[in-house]
């Protein structure tokens, strides 16, 4: 949907802090296959989603969890991935920030790490048609997602009733418009995404770090490798953050969840190469203090890391 507005000039200060909702829904809803998302829509199915699998007292929790398309004529061809995720964890990084709109080349530095390097970074026709696909399938797709029993038995939201039914990005694009000074196409923000609000709701369930974390020097930055990083910062992230869980993170795992398991030989390769320059990279940065890659056989398997505690 795009609106036509009077000329208005925007001032924005693009966020430099990445905020990722990290909650059970977020994990798996972007690890879906098409086909699954086609059915789901397509049979108007109310899903008993698991919040917890094994809580100490009440077993498992589910969530009633419906998707759908807000208009009739949109057709979903294709899963939203984590490179989706990513892009609405830039929005929601915004919106966090104060700013009420976006455009797509600040989506694109967001992504990249790139937010103090303006006109020197421009997303390329290919990167611009990746940003505009995935917008437009978060802006159609809606959830219904009822936490009221999740929030009943954890006693979040004080234990009251708690459903979400929003589009993934609430959000439409505003045309006639001038942003810092420049004439420029905007997407504008509606209302906070269901996603962030989810994880926030559930004792926030929020990842927080420095977004020029992303910005690997000499690292082109295609649809694959912002999936890629993204995965893998986040892991790295959440496991410094809980110190009960181990500092490994497995091949299989990102292929797997970066959709890569079926790529070619050489692809795995080539990825692998990037996953061990982004961890040299972290290291300068103070993320990681050592790593090392472990083998099974002859098979790569993991990558094992060191780091220090974060103060209190």
């Amino acid at each position: 949907m795009q609106l036509i507005i009077p000329k208005k000039n925007f001032q924005v200060y693009p966020s430099k802090i990445r905020v990722v909702p990290s909650d059970r829904i977020s994990k798996k809803l972007f690890n879906l296959t098409i086909a699954d998302i086609q059915d789901w829509i397509e049979q108007q199915k109310t899903m008993k989603f698991i919040e917890l699998a094994h809580h100490r007292k009440f077993g498992k929790i589910f969530s009633p969890l419906k998707l759908t398309v807000d208009e009739e004529s949109f057709t979903i061809s294709e899963p939203i991935d984590l490179y989706d995720l990513a892009l609405a964890s830039v929005c929601i990084s915004e919106q966090l920030a104060g700013n009420t709109i976006t455009t797509p080349n600040i989506i694109y530095r967001g992504l990249t790490g790139k937010v103090n390097k303006g006109s020197e970074a421009m997303p390329s026709k290919d990167q611009l048609n990746d940003i505009f696909t995935s917008v437009n399938k978060l802006m159609h797709l809606q959830i219904d997602y009822d936490l009221t029993d999740y929030c009943q038995v954890t006693g979040c939201n004080n234990g009251k009733s708690y459903r979400l039914i929003s589009t993934l990005l609430p959000c439409h694009y505003v045309k006639a418009t001038t942003v810092n000074g420049k004439d420029s196409s905007v997407i504008y923000f509606d209302n906070e995404s269901p996603l962030y609000l989810s994880a926030k709701i559930k004792n926030n369930q929020l990842l927080s770090y420095d977004n020029s974390l992303y910005d690997v020097p000499h690292m082109q930055n295609t649809r694959t490798i912002i999936k890629v990083k993204f995965y893998v910062l986040n892991r790295i992230i959440e496991i410094t953050l809980h110190k009960q869980m181990v500092p490994i993170l497995t091949f299989h795992d990102i292929f797997d969840k970066c959709d890569l398991e079926n790529e070619p030989r050489f692809v795995k390769l080539r990825i692998r190469e990037i996953i061990v320059t982004f961890f040299e990279y972290l290291k300068t940065r103070g993320i990681i203090n050592s790593f090392e890659i472990t083998k099974k056989g002859n098979a790569f398997y993991s990558i094992k890391f060191t780091y220090s505690k974060p103060r209190k």
